[in-house]
């Protein structure tokens, strides 16, 4: 019995002692890997910015701070069973290198009695030759529900150095539509 007993107390210590050993070994491997990144951030201008159009007035286009990253166009209308073209609501100013962009689907009012009172708004991109560029980004109702139909969507297109684009904005009204219905949109214009 002695001797079962050494070996017990033997067997014990030695399991303690490599126990020990494996957390000692996985303490010092998370304390001797570590990394370090340091970094200085500095503000500029942006090279994609938004400037007045010859419709910016109409559209009551107004902007938000020095650098021109922001746009409200807070006097858009549409008018019953007329189309209302914005030809330049605001445009869009390439200083910088080449930059690929796009329209993007923020927010927009669903869901409620004033979305039955549109047919179509249309957002373009049109270049300084007139020309479109890209696929348009219209917001359907064609239904004349409450709800629009979905969501537009735009594929990245180049802008180049020095150029500067027009966004055209076509508002359309059902027969009939009721006055003073507002529908508030936020689009994104993502640059890359």
């Amino acid at each position: 019995m002695e001797i079962r007993k050494i070996l017990y107390r033997k067997e014990t210590k030695l399991v303690t002692l490599l126990l020990t050993s494996l957390l000692i070994a996985t303490a010092s491997a998370t304390v001797y890997y570590s990394l370090v990144m340091q970094s200085t951030v500095t503000t500029q201008a942006p090279e994609v910015k938004f400037v007045a159009g010859n419709d910016s007035n109409e559209a009551g286009a107004t902007g938000g701070d020095l650098t021109d990253s922001w746009v409200r166009l807070g006097s858009l209308k549409a008018y019953p069973n007329v189309t209302l073209t914005y030809d330049q609501a605001v445009n869009i100013s390439c200083t910088g290198a080449n930059h690929q962009i796009k329209l993007t689907h923020s927010s927009i009012t669903d869901g409620t009695d004033a979305v039955s009172n549109f047919t179509s708004i249309k957002f373009e991109l049109i270049a300084a030759n007139g020309s479109q560029v890209g696929t348009d980004f219209t917001y359907n109702n064609a239904n004349g529900d409450n709800n629009w139909d979905s969501t537009p969507s735009m594929d990245y297109i180049t802008i180049h150095e020095d150029e500067e684009w027009s966004v055209k904005v076509t508002t359309t009204a059902v027969a009939g539509a009721a006055a003073d219905q507002v529908i508030a949109i936020v689009i994104n214009l993502d640059i890359q």
